[in-house]
């Protein structure tokens, strides 16, 4: 009589395998990524987090087409938006709605950022109530534009959130290099894969 392996079983199989793959070396152990960008290992980040129809990030100074920061005035971004900070005037001119969490957080990595060697990439979109946004890898690829790879955690039980709702969420990443790059590349998936951590400072999500 054949016998077919349990689910559990093969889970436990699965997860063996996973576990050898994890284990062995890689070229993330080596700081590079798969496809051979530079895993950036410090950098800092903050997550701001609002309910409502506002956004966490309410105003950005203006860029001109040729990148230049209009001094005298401000803008009020999309709820989904991404961009650098490169000069202190600039952090210095963020605002935040009155709702917002971790403000004091945020503005602390702003005021403590080094700009002439560091720069901070804001990225604020959506996400479900029941979610948390996390950012688990940074790298850079071959031109130094940077890569940004954030997943979803579901939040703990004690948490009162509803699915069909949407809150707006921003991540400030303090990047230990300027934000004069040509582009950069967002990702972001459903779920958390495990990679190797990179040594950051900074809450962990939001």
């Amino acid at each position: 009589m054949a016998h077919t392996p349990s689910r559990r079983v093969l889970l436990a199989s699965v997860g063996t395998g996973l576990t050898t793959l994890f284990s062995g070396c890689s070229a993330s152990e080596a700081g590079r990524t798969p496809d051979g960008e530079t895993r950036i290992r410090e950098y800092a980040v903050e997550f701001t987090r609002s309910t409502g129809e506002r956004p966490p990030v309410v105003a950005l100074p203006d860029t001109a087409d040729d990148g230049v920061t209009d001094e005298a005035s401000a803008s009020t971004p999309d709820r989904i938006f991404s961009r650098s900070i490169g000069n202190e005037t600039d952090a210095a001119r963020v605002e935040f709605a009155d709702e917002a969490t971790n403000v004091a957080a945020v503005r602390r990595l702003l005021a403590e950022t080094a700009f002439a060697e560091e720069s901070v990439f804001v990225y604020q979109t959506e996400i479900q109530e029941c979610y948390r946004l996390k950012l688990i890898d940074v790298s850079r690829d071959a031109d130094g534009d940077p890569d940004f790879q954030f997943c979803q955690v579901i939040r703990d039980a004690q948490t009162p959130c509803e699915r069909e709702v949407r809150d707006a969420v921003a991540a400030f990443v303090r990047l230990p290099f300027p934000g004069e790059f040509g582009g950069y590349s967002i990702g972001r998936s459903s779920r958390c894969r495990p990679v190797r951590r990179a040594e950051h400072n900074g809450s962990e999500s939001a």
